[in-house]
């Protein structure tokens, strides 16, 4: 069984239900953290999962609601208050990621620089990291910003990160059994570097995931049916659309 767990739903905008960019990703054998926005840490905590037992993190791109708690897991990890990390914590990210990280040694010094930890920047297109089997895709957002396709345990699971519309999503989304991607505006708000619901149901169109997990919302996202929308704007009846709240589990 796999299973993705919605930890931040929401974007960098404060919302009351929706906190910043992160999803852990479950399987038999081990936990992925997939973007670490801010709030994701305790989140961790509150859903029963120890964050010093979280074997990787995949970082889609820079920016704060991505990547914040990286701060406070580092930190955390260095004084973890009678507990030790047992095992290596890898953290993976696009290039220009260790650059990233170093410069967060300048205020932070060595507090964020704790034993058996590991830093990678994902330098092949597709890996085998743990029982996971990573490819990355380039996406529409910022110079360097990807997504990933991940697989294990004959499952196909894509997360986009931030990005706007581009083609390729439509093969990158075929065959996924959970397709999470951001539908973070509505039509009227349109943006290159974001997606709004006819964005989505053009992926739609001539893909079928299994379930695709809505997310990365904006406030003015609040109170619309995207269901409904989206099912009318593609003619989509195959795939379950589910709109990601926090603390969600989707199972496959």
């Amino acid at each position: 069984m796999v299973k993705l767990t919605v930890l931040g739903s929401g974007t960098c905008v404060p919302h009351e239900k929706r906190g910043s960019s992160g999803y852990l990703l479950g399987t038999d054998t081990g936990s992925a953290l997939f973007d670490c926005g801010n709030g994701t840490v305790w989140k961790l905590e509150k859903i029963g999962v120890d964050y010093l037992g979280i074997d990787n993190v995949f970082i889609t791109h820079f920016h704060p609601d991505h990547t914040s708690d990286l701060i406070p897991l580092l930190f955390a990890t260095r004084h973890p208050y009678g507990k030790k990390r047992e095992k290596t914590l890898g953290i993976w990210g696009p290039d220009g990621f260790s650059e990233f990280l170093e410069k967060l040694r300048t205020p932070y010094r060595e507090w964020v620089r704790p034993e058996l930890v590991e830093i990678h920047e994902i330098r092949k297109k597709k890996q085998k990291i743990g029982d996971l089997e990573i490819k990355t895709f380039k996406t529409v957002h910022t110079e360097n910003s990807i997504g990933y396709v991940v697989r294990c345990g004959g499952k196909k699971i894509v997360y986009t990160g931030d990005t706007g519309y581009f083609p390729g999503l439509r093969k990158v989304a075929s065959g996924a059994d959970i397709f999470v991607t951001e539908c973070a505006l509505p039509d009227s708000e349109k943006m290159a570097v974001h997606m709004t619901p006819s964005d989505i149901a053009e992926i739609l169109r001539e893909s079928n995931p299994k379930k695709i997990a809505l997310s990365h919302l904006y406030p003015s996202m609040d109170g619309r049916d995207l269901r409904k929308e989206i099912e009318a704007l593609s003619g989509n009846r195959e795939t379950e659309i589910i709109v990601a709240e926090d603390f969600m589990e989707i199972v496959a």
